[in-house]
C-alpha cells in the first residue's frame, strides 16, 4: 500500500463519518420533541464526530503531501 492508497483509505473513512454526522444533525433539526438530556448528548456526538472527521481528512492531507514529496524525490 501506498501513500496514497494509505490517504485514500482515511478520505473514505472521512466520507463514512460525515454521513452519520449529517444524519445526527438532521435527528437534531427534525425531532423536536428531544428532551434536554437528548439534546446534549446529541450535540456532544456531533462536536466528536466532527472532531474524527476534522483527524481523519488532516491525515489523509497529510499522507497525499507525502506521497507527492516521494514522486518529487524520485
Amino acid at each position: 500500500m501506498d501513500y496514497l492508497e494509505w490517504a485514500e483509505e482515511y478520505y473514505q473513512n472521512a466520507r463514512r463519518i460525515l454521513a452519520v454526522l449529517e444524519k445526527k444533525k438532521l435527528r437534531l433539526k427534525e425531532e423536536k420533541p428531544l428532551t434536554a438530556d437528548q439534546r446534549k448528548r446529541l450535540m456532544d456526538d456531533i462536536k466528536q464526530y466532527r472532531r474524527i472527521y476534522h483527524e481523519l481528512i488532516d491525515i489523509g492531507d497529510t499522507l497525499t503531501s507525502r506521497a507527492e514529496a516521494t514522486v518529487r524525490e524520485a
